[in-house]
């Protein structure tokens, strides 16, 4: 029987510059998928004034605003690790 290490999550203070640069990627994805999802959420909601588009339009601005925040932490971690 061979013991296979579990996989762990992702937690910053322990991450290398690899890890990390494969994070920033991601955020960088993620990050392109939101704001296209805005505007297009955005352009519904002009379009229609619906009450939905306006809680997509809301929760797209909140998940942005997390993800510019996250990116921030990863850069200054990236930083740290690069002196």
């Amino acid at each position: 029987m061979s013991q296979q290490k579990p996989k762990t999550k992702f937690v910053l203070a322990e991450a290398t510059l690899d890890e990390i640069n494969k994070q920033l990627k991601i955020n960088t994805f993620v990050t392109i998928v939101l704001v296209l999802m805005l505007l297009l959420n955005t352009a519904q909601f002009i379009k229609g004034y619906s009450v939905l588009y306006g809680v997509l339009i809301a929760v797209m601005a909140f998940f942005l605003f997390i993800m510019v925040k996250s990116r921030t932490l990863l850069t200054m971690q990236k930083q740290r690790l690069s002196k």
